[in-house]
């Protein structure tokens, strides 16, 4: 019995905004022009490799873009079928969805709530934060909040932490207050332009390690916080001995498979580049694809620098995300971009999260 996900870009990078960060508009190199929507045969065989995979463990399917709602519901409809058709009685599947909301329209609705769907908005805070960077969309946003919990369907917000909205920790957190989000999940902004320095709304680390402070003192609430923040989460998970949730902070790349409109297959969203494609859903099954990425870039994650090894730290972070090593350092063995922010927050926040640890487990 094994569990699998896959991260399935039903249009590849096509979008209906034109968010001022995104990094997967890169993805246009690969694949330039013409029509990127995931066609039937692929799509079955997508389901298919995933069930005869997971041999009874969780087929877990997350849909991303882009913006995976250009689709349309016609095409989660043939998605649902399909997995109804070929996972039969008992098969146990989750679905996922990440979507800017402008597209959220009542067969997409009623799809999500029918199949129990998860759901995560992109909202990066009150209507300035959001439209620096996301195209004046915050209106069509928060309608989509609206919907959601109008139908009962739970979902998160995530969050990109840009130059703009890192120094307006309270502002945020605010906000999610007002709005009643109950949970939160933060992605901190790091690209390079086109001179090779960071781009313009790239946060700092300096800034994101006190954005990330200045936070936690506003959620903590006496070990009682009134909503859930994924990062805060995850470093309790390590803190805990448990594995956490985030990818950049496991012993390796191994957790997901990303699958293109048109079948290629590839290790990580962050490295969705012609170096490093592992074959295609059409040709190749996931044994072989997974037998791949552990082979090459699963092994990334290992090749930390002698001052990360040496770090009190590093038994939370393992060396950061190979993306932010790479893009900050030019090598895999090189520090995480946001390392200084990281050992900022858990110097800073440590005693209190562990203080929590002991509240919730009644020591």
């Amino acid at each position: 019995m094994k569990n699998t996900e896959l991260l399935i870009k039903p249009v590849s990078y096509d979008c209906n905004l034109e968010c001022g960060y995104c990094f997967y508009k890169g993805t246009e190199k690969l694949y330039p022009g013409g029509s990127h929507r995931m066609d039937e045969a692929v799509l079955e065989r997508v389901i298919s490799r995933a069930f005869d995979y997971s041999d009874g463990g969780v087929a877990a399917f997350s849909w991303q873009g882009g913006e995976p709602l250009l689709a349309g519901a016609d095409f989660y409809g043939k998605v649902f079928a399909l997995q109804k058709k070929l996972g039969g009685a008992g098969r146990r599947v989750a679905n996922s969805i990440q979507t800017n909301g402008a597209l959220l329209d009542e067969g997409i609705l009623g799809l999500i709530k029918e199949y129990n769907v998860f759901a995560g908005l992109s909202i990066d805070g009150n209507e300035a934060m959001h439209n620096r960077y996301r195209n004046r969309s915050f209106g069509a946003a928060m309608e989509a909040a609206g919907k959601l919990k109008a139908r009962g369907i739970d979902f998160n917000v995530l969050t990109v932490i840009n130059d703009f909205n890192a120094g307006r920790a309270e502002a945020l957190y605010n906000f999610y207050r007002e709005k009643g989000f109950e949970y939160v999940q933060f992605i901190p902004c790091f690209e390079l332009g086109p001179a090779g320095r960071p781009a313009l709304f790239s946060v700092k680390p300096s800034e994101y390690g006190k954005f990330l402070c200045s936070f936690f003192d506003l959620w903590h609430n006496d070990g009682n916080p009134e909503f859930g923040v994924r990062f805060f989460d995850n470093v309790l998970e390590a803190l805990f001995g448990a594995e956490p949730g985030y990818c950049g902070f496991k012993d390796s790349c191994r957790d997901y498979l990303v699958v293109e409109y048109n079948g290629d297959v590839y290790p990580c969203d962050f490295f969705v580049r012609k170096e490093w494609k592992l074959g295609n859903i059409m040709e190749n099954t996931l044994s072989e694809l997974y037998e791949r990425q552990l082979a090459g870039f699963s092994r990334l994650k290992s090749l930390v620098s002698p001052a990360c090894a040496s770090c009190e730290w590093f038994s939370i972070c393992k060396g950061g995300c190979p993306k932010y090593r790479e893009t900050a350092g030019g090598r895999y063995d090189a520090p995480d971009y946001f390392c200084e922010a990281y050992k900022k927050f858990f110097g800073y926040a440590a005693k209190r999260l562990k203080g929590m640890i002991r509240l919730r487990s009644g020591q």
